[in-house]
């Protein structure tokens, strides 16, 4: 799998080792990219933006809001979390669908997004 991230070079063959520290850190910007392929991938984003709602998330949670999306293959397969996410929960969800674990699915209420 290949991660791509706003400031940080793609790393194709990612490792799980590679992914979390990548993702611990700050240096990748706001956002990265897992993919299979073009069609098959989770990817998040920070939604920070200068409103009360993004301020009290921030501090209700010790991190940005970020939006979670993942796509399994076509453009009817593209969901996005219906809420906010912490950037640890980000790390898992990568760490997860690196792994091939598909679990990590059910822990969201998710809404297709519109293409």
């Amino acid at each position: 799998m290949t991660l791509t991230c706003e400031d940080h070079d793609p790393i194709d063959d990612v490792s799980e080792k590679q992914l979390d520290e990548i993702l611990s850190s700050d240096v990748f910007g706001k956002f990265a990219i897992l993919s299979n392929s073009d069609s098959a991938f989770i990817q998040a984003a920070s939604d920070w933006q200068p409103t009360d709602e993004c301020a009290a998330f921030l501090e209700a949670n010790d991190s940005d809001p970020w939006l979670l999306e993942r796509r399994d293959g076509s453009d009817d397969t593209h969901f996005r979390v219906q809420s906010y996410v912490t950037l640890d929960v980000v790390r898992a969800a990568f760490k997860a669908y690196l792994s091939g674990d598909t679990r990590w699915q059910t822990d969201f209420v998710w809404e297709r997004v519109a293409t």
